[in-house]
């Protein structure tokens, strides 16, 4: 999987071959659109966020969405790329992209775990034939408490005693909880003990019951929000 920057979403096709040249590839399993926003040009293959003189993000209003995907969709007919999907859509977004696309996506990309747990988007997404994956399955933790100042799912009282209810981990609890409820978690550590740890939740099943309290645990809480460093709220 790769994802297309913001800054490249008016050289689509370019992008992708610089990415599959870097990478030795001949082609990518998955494509997707890191975010629905197009930027300021900054040269292929660039990660820089595009700040104006007033710091906050450089937005391209010459690139619509639709242009995107319609590009992205030629990576396709190309034969770069096998499957394409989208990051960090919205409900009206991704309705949006169903209606222009002659190539569903295959998967929208998005930070849900117990504190953001999005429903309505998930079960929109499924309802219509695309994979939900979760980029921050466990609430970014550590990385996200530092950036942002976010507040981790992971130190919460009672996902702790569930954790000791099943003699697993907090994480690997809401591991687990993304798994059951048809999600694709895709978690992140840089601690081979963390790394092993994570593959770990084949061996047991939440209950009906927990699943349902996991779900009162939903505070509507996004913790990794780049508006701190964009000086832009891309969700308002």
């Amino acid at each position: 999987m790769l994802n297309l920057w913001n800054s490249d979403h008016g050289h689509v096709v370019e992008a992708c071959k610089a990415s599959l040249k870097k990478l030795q590839l001949d082609y990518l399993d998955l494509f997707l659109v890191h975010f629905p926003i197009a930027t300021k040009h900054t040269g292929v293959g660039t990660t820089a966020s595009a700040l104006d003189e007033e710091g906050v993000l450089d937005i391209d209003t010459t690139i619509s969405l639709e242009t995107t995907w319609h590009a992205m969709e030629q990576t396709v007919s190309m034969g770069l790329v096998r499957s394409i999907g989208i990051s960090n859509y919205d409900i009206f977004l991704t309705r949006d992209c169903l209606a222009y696309s002659k190539i569903k996506p295959a998967v929208n990309q998005i930070e849900t775990h117990p504190y953001f747990q999005r429903d309505s988007l998930v079960n929109f997404c499924q309802k219509h034939g695309i994979a939900v994956t979760a980029h921050t399955p466990l609430g970014g933790s550590l990385a996200n408490t530092e950036w942002f100042g976010s507040v981790s799912c992971l130190d919460d009282q009672d996902l702790k005693g569930l954790a000791e209810k099943y003699k697993k981990t907090v994480a690997q609890v809401v591991l687990r909880w993304g798994i059951q409820r048809n999600t694709i978690i895709i978690p992140k550590s840089s601690k081979q003990e963390r790394l092993e740890e994570n593959y770990k939740v084949f061996d047991f099943e939440l209950t009906d019951e927990d699943m349902e309290f996991i779900k009162s645990k939903d505070r509507k809480y996004r913790t990794n929000n780049p508006a701190k460093f964009w000086g832009l709220d891309l969700y308002a």
